[in-house]
């Protein structure tokens, strides 16, 4: 059963680097109905739900990819803890799910939670923090909560600068949404500026 399921799980890893979604969540759904067979509690099964949830939100089925997050933070909250970092994790991916609905408010509550229990796990200036940070800018920002999410942009983008440095791809979505955000609320001058760093970091991925 063990060699079973891990096959499964390489076949679905395989297939989402493919792209092949389909594939992935009949691979991660036969996944599983194989870790119903072990032992309660055992970490397999909540892997299955995650990974079945990823595969559901990579082809945009998001109410399947909602309700096997669900399932999974349930599973999680009770083996784990309610402040586990891999409890905060599904109420990241859940809250992705939620925004990507157009549920701002939803998303907001769990990055909320997220960023709560992130914050008791790592410390204040971690890349896990500041991750948290960015989500909860991106569903304050499109509910025009504009002084809330510039609070969460500006801390985002000091902790990224501190942990990535400051010609880190990842930083490139931060600088151009906070940039967005620059715009709508008239300053024009730093949102030019915060393009350009943007720009410049992409031409030199592009190099």
């Amino acid at each position: 059963m063990s060699d079973d399921w891990t096959a499964l799980k390489t076949d679905a890893a395989r297939a989402m680097t493919d792209n092949d979604f389909g594939q992935a969540v009949a691979f991660w759904q036969s996944a599983l109905m194989e870790s119903e067979k072990f032992a309660k509690g055992d970490g397999r099964h909540v892997e299955s739900l995650e990974g079945l949830a990823r595969a559901h939100f990579a082809r945009q089925s998001w109410p399947e990819a909602e309700s096997y997050f669900k399932k999974a933070l349930m599973e999680r909250e009770t083996q784990q803890g309610v402040d586990h970092q891999d409890v905060a994790t599904v109420l990241n991916n859940l809250g992705c799910v939620y925004f990507k609905r157009g549920f701002y408010k939803d998303a907001m509550v769990h990055y909320e939670r997220c960023l709560t229990i992130r914050r008791k796990v790592f410390s204040n200036e971690h890349l896990e923090v500041g991750r948290a940070l960015y989500h909860l800018a991106l569903a304050t920002h499109a509910q025009m909560r504009y002084d809330e999410a510039d609070g969460h942009y500006r801390k985002a983008l000091d902790i990224s600068n501190k942990t990535l440095g400051n010609n880190h791809p990842d930083l490139i979505n931060l600088l151009r949404n906070y940039a967005h955000l620059l715009r709508k609320t008239s300053r024009d001058s730093i949102a030019s500026q915060m393009e350009t760093f943007a720009r410049g970091i992409e031409a030199k991925q592009t190099a």
